[in-house]
Formats: structure tokens, C-alpha cells, sequence
């Protein structure tokens, strides 16, 4: 977990690339449920959960830590119809599916039907090979566009956790991490500053820290307030 510091300038001591460890997850008000969700297995009362959350909350960060915990699949439904389920569950009880809404969506009709139909008999053997499943979305499951009835009964039936929209502390703390992902030293200043004056989405943060560091890399200007300001 990641606390911010009561000084002028924050630094973390991280690599370039993502971290998901569960000590490098940002908890809040916004994710509390999801995280203590995912840090109480194996006492679950449930085989299978959809984390729901936009692009960027953290549903992929979560569903990493708990296959930590687990080891467990991450399946392609693109694939599915490949593979003989009966295999799938010799190698492993417990599978992560991510982003459903998104695959099926992008199929065409055939490939669609052949996702359905094996997504609907690997939810039914979960109970039965005493196995356990995490999906994320960014939507709820009444609005992945299912076609097939019992599938869209079953899923939209299934335990679900959603990551609300981050306050005020959450976007301050996850600007921070995204800075310290790329080396960034930053002036909590400029943080209050992006915090008030952008949209408030985990997806927008990720592209505004993504555009200040392309800019101070390519014009190797100092990231002072001033430079902030004439980016956002």
C-alpha cells in the first residue's frame, strides 16, 4: 500500500514499468471493497467475481495480486474454443478471464456464438471442479451485449465489486505512483494543480503523466508548475 509523504517533493524508488505487487496497490475509499475482496481469499463465499472498474482503476492490479496468491490461468477467450476445457481444469482451479465485454463485442457473429457457448460450460464446470474465477469488465454484464440467455443470466447473477470513481486522495496518490513509475521527481504543488484542473478518470491521469514526460524528455525542460501549465 502507498502513502504520500508530508513533504514539498515525492520519490519513489520504482522502475519503469507497471508494479503489481500488493504493497504497490493504492487503497481508498474508491477500491477499498475489490481490495479486501482479493486479500481475503481463500474465505470466499463465492466461486466466481466480476471486478468492474474503468480503464486504469486497478481491476488488472488486483486480479494480478490474487493470481499471486493462487497461480492462477489467465484464459484468452479468443482461444477458448481451442482448447478442451477438461484439460483447462486438470492444469488449474483457478482462472482469470479479462475484459469480456471488449473480446465479444470485437468478434464477429460466428466467433461470438463459439465464445458464448464455451464461456457459458466453463462458468457451469466451475462448481463442479470446485474451482474458482475472477472476470473484469469495465461495464456491468447486462451491458456486454450477450446474446446467449443462459450466459447472460448466470454472469449478471455473479457476485460483483465495482471500483468507484477516485476522490480527491486517490488522484493525488495515483499521481504520484504513475510520476514514480517513470523516475519522476514531483512537487506536490503540480499535483494539486493536475488534480483540480483535470478530468477526473483514471485513464486521463495515465495520459496527462504520459504527456509530461514524452514533452520533458523531448524539450528537456525542467517539470515545474510553469511547464505544467502550458501542457494541460
Amino acid at each position: 500500500m502507498f502513502n504520500i509523504n508530508k513533504n514539498d517533493q515525492f520519490f519513489l524508488n520504482l522502475k519503469n514499468k507497471s508494479i503489481h505487487n500488493i504493497d504497490d496497490f493504492l487503497i481508498s475509499t474508491c477500491n477499498r471493497t475489490a481490495f479486501n475482496l482479493i486479500n481475503n481469499w481463500p474465505n470466499w463465499e463465492y466461486r466466481r467475481i466480476i471486478i468492474i472498474g474503468e480503464k486504469g482503476s486497478g481491476k488488472s492490479h488486483l486480479a494480478s495480486i490474487w493470481q499471486k496468491k493462487t497461480k492462477a490461468s489467465v484464459l484468452n477467450l479468443k482461444n477458448f474454443k481451442k482448447n478442451s476445457l477438461d484439460k483447462i481444469f486438470l492444469k488449474n482451479k483457478h482462472f482469470i478471464i479479462d475484459n469480456i465485454s471488449s473480446i465479444i463485442q470485437n468478434a464477429n457473429l460466428k466467433e461470438r456464438a463459439d465464445i458464448e457457448k464455451h464461456l457459458l460450460h466453463f462458468y457451469n464446470l466451475i462448481d463442479e471442479k470446485k474451482s474458482y474465477v475472477i472476470f473484469t469488465d469495465i461495464r456491468p454484464p447486462k451491458f456486454w451485449n450477450l446474446k446467449l440467455p443462459d450466459l447472460k443470466s448466470r454472469l449478471m447473477a455473479t457476485f460483483s465489486v465495482l471500483i468507484k470513481k477516485p476522490d480527491d486522495e486517490f488522484l493525488s496518490f495515483l499521481l504520484v505512483k504513475l510520476f514514480a513509475d517513470k523516475q519522476i521527481l514531483i512537487d506536490k504543488k503540480i499535483i494539486k494543480f493536475i488534480v483540480s484542473r483535470s478530468e477526473r478518470s483514471f485513464k486521463n491521469l495515465q495520459m496527462i503523466v504520459n504527456k509530461i514526460n514524452k514533452e520533458s524528455l523531448s524539450t528537456r525542460k525542467k517539470i515545474n508548475l510553469n511547464f505544467i501549465k502550458e501542457l494541460i
